[in-house]
């Protein structure tokens, strides 16, 4: 019983100084297999609910938000300005299928992120991408 007590604390401290990361996604097989992408390294959360961004950010110590610029939230800068104002050091990894020429809101949001990627993806360079944010 002690050993399983012993693991849990050393457990929950890793989980707390490590370097989580948050997945705002609706498509939960995408967030899945981002998760598999980087569960080896990081602790991994997944919500599909923005309404609930800040409060996940500040309870589990997240370093690294990815989310979809195509996500279907009207405010998304407006969340992103404000993620930033309450945790300064959270890195923002934007995922995106198309830009079109006219559409200048999705390019502004662009700028809010810390680094952004083309969907499809491939894992190794996403990997890449959110291991450099981390380091």
């Amino acid at each position: 019983m002690a050993h399983i007590l012993y693991t849990l604390i050393i457990m929950a401290t890793l989980s707390t100084s490590a370097k989580a990361v948050l997945i705002l996604e609706k498509d939960r097989d995408l967030a899945d297999s981002i998760r598999v992408f980087l569960e080896d390294a990081y602790p991994v959360y997944i919500l599909e609910d923005p309404s609930k961004l800040v409060s996940h950010i500040k309870r589990y110590g997240i370093k690294l938000l990815v989310t979809d610029l195509d996500y279907s939230n009207a405010d998304l800068r407006s969340n992103l300005l404000d993620i930033r104002s309450c945790t300064p050091g959270i890195k923002i990894i934007l995922m995106y299928m198309f830009l079109d020429d006219e559409n200048q809101k999705s390019h502004s949001l662009l700028k809010e992120a810390d680094d952004y990627i083309f969907k499809p993806f491939d894992a190794d360079v996403f990997r890449y991408k959110v291991d450099k944010l981390l380091s």
